[in-house]
């Protein structure tokens, strides 16, 4: 009996630390998370996206009733409250800490089974040090929300026809989907950091955009009329 606990307890051991991960985007240098905005979902549709981030070199902390600048040795996330039913939140580091000189990411998946917006709190510990003493407080994350939308409709049929492929891309042109993307529309390429690297209005009897960037991650903005879609593009 002892015998096939312990087996038990290896096996879900395993299955708990072989979930599904992200790779964090090293050329990140700039503090901060990306993307700033995460992509809607829809109800029965499976979701995934990662969310890059780095920590702060220093930060305010409150020391005896006064806000006081101190030097960061590393964040904790010590929880994610309100992610949409049938979703996770995964880090890529079992410690969940990370130093300011390191990159860090979260795979944010699932089949959501709710329609409605999720307001996320990131919950974080920051350890940091004044004057060589060390020093604790928590913080919270509010800026992200998590829009899922209903099954069906106009929505669910325009998410499943991919706007921009081949994705993964491994060469320099990336071609759109004509019955999609019309002349006229603009196409906006963002890097992680959300700079926008070029802006291109699309013109008649063109299929192409040239994407001679680097490898990683990139997210591409479609103006289309009075709607807006973004896709995220990786480059191996």
């Amino acid at each position: 009996m002892t015998k096939n606990l312990f087996i038990l307890s290896l096996f879900i051991l395993f299955s708990l630390n072989s979930q599904a991960q992200c790779n964090p985007d090293t050329t990140i240098v700039k503090p901060g998370f990306y993307p700033s905005k995460l992509p809607e979902a829809v109800v029965g549709k499976a979701y995934n996206e990662v969310i890059h981030f780095k920590v702060l070199k220093d930060t305010t902390v409150i020391l005896f009733g006064n806000p006081t600048l101190a030097t960061v040795d590393s964040a904790t996330i010590t929880n994610v409250m309100g992610m949409p039913n049938g979703m996770t939140f995964v880090l890529n580091k079992v410690s969940k800490t990370y130093t300011p000189a390191e990159v860090g990411c979260a795979l944010v998946s699932g089949t959501p089974t709710k329609a409605d917006t999720f307001k996320l709190k990131i919950c974080l510990m920051i350890y940091a040090k004044i004057s060589g003493f060390g020093v604790a407080q928590p913080d919270t994350i509010r800026s992200f929300s998590i829009i899922v939308n209903k099954s069906g409709g106009i929505s669910m049929l325009s998410n499943a026809l991919p706007l921009f492929y081949p994705n993964p891309l491994n060469g320099n042109v990336l071609s759109f989907n004509n019955s999609l993307v019309n002349p006229g529309n603009t196409v906006s390429v963002y890097n992680c950091m959300g700079q926008c690297l070029v802006r291109q209005t699309i013109e008649a009897n063109n299929s192409i955009i040239a994407f001679d960037f680097p490898k990683g991650v990139y997210y591409l903005v479609l103006n289309k009329e009075n709607t807006t879609r973004r896709v995220k593009v990786i480059k191996n």
